[in-house]
Order: C-alpha cells, then structure tokens, then sequence
C-alpha cells in the first residue's frame, strides 16, 4: 500500500485576500517579536524562542492617553493619537489606571487614578497611520463619493514607570 503524499500547506483564495496568507497566520509571531523574543517558526502554530533568549517579565501600567486605556512597558514603543509635543521631548502621563511591580510582586489599583504614579514617555516621531477610504452611494441616482483619511498619530517610547 503506498503511502499518502504529505498536505502542503496552502493558501485560501477568495474575494476579499487574493491569494494572500490570513493575517492571523502571524499573530503569534508578531506578538513574540513585540515582546522581545527572537523566534524561529517552523510552522504558525509550532513557534519557539531560541535558546539563550527568554523574555522577562517587567513592570506594566495601564494609563489612560487620548480616550483609550493603554497597557505599557517600560522600552517598548506605542502609537498614540497626536500629542502636542516637540520630538524628542520627554512627557509625563499622569493619569495612571493601574501599576504592576515584578520585583515586590505588589499590583497598585486606582479609584480611578493611582495617586503619586507617573509614567514618563519619550516621543520618538509623528506620522499618520494607515488611510481609511470612506465611500458612500446612493444606488439609481448615479451619486458616489470616495474620500481618504489618514489619523494623525504620535509615537512614543516608555522610559520610566514610577508608582
């Protein structure tokens, strides 16, 4: 009896990718490689980090910045709605919802704001983020119209968290 020949991975073809992988195919890769782990996929559900590489665990917050609640790390960098402020400069978010210690293992929660904890941000750039096309028909009344915006955004960086 011969054996069957082994599946290919392969890629749904439809209307709305073309031919191109999900985007969730690279999820977890992508998550990994924010976190600071290098990692080698040998298929997308078996990812492992290299050995030697670990990545390890820090102080987090979650401040409240431009309307949403955003969870942050100290080294890692954040787009943000456009912040008033020159590159380069260093701000100061106080409104601090929660502060995680790894060391002392102590979580400081606020009602609403945690009192006396700041997190200091470095702003690395400004840019526009990725444009949305808005495009609105009327059907049998030959009326269409097509605009683009692109968000303004901010990128900074976590330097310090200080609860």
């Amino acid at each position: 009896m011969a054996a069957a020949p082994a599946r290919l991975a392969t890629v749904r073809r439809g209307a709305s990718d073309r031919g191109v992988p999900h985007a969730h195919a690279h999820a977890p890769r992508a998550a990994a490689l924010r976190a600071g782990v290098v990692v080698r996929a040998s298929s997308v559900a078996e990812i492992e980090a290299i050995e030697g590489v670990e990545y390890e665990k820090q102080d987090y917050a979650v401040v409240e910045l431009g309307g949403h609640q955003l969870i942050v790390e100290e080294g890692f960098m954040y787009d943000t709605d456009r912040i008033d402020a020159e590159v380069g400069s260093v701000i100061e978010l106080n409104r601090v919802l929660l502060v995680k210690q790894q060391e002392s293992g102590k979580l400081h929660l606020g009602k609403p704001y945690v009192e006396g904890a700041t997190v200091e941000a470095e702003v690395v750039r400004h840019k526009k983020a990725k444009k949305v096309v808005v495009f609105k028909m009327q059907p049998k009344k030959h009326t269409r119209s097509k605009n683009g915006h692109r968000q303004p955004e901010t990128v900074i960086k976590i330097t310090k968290i200080a609860a």
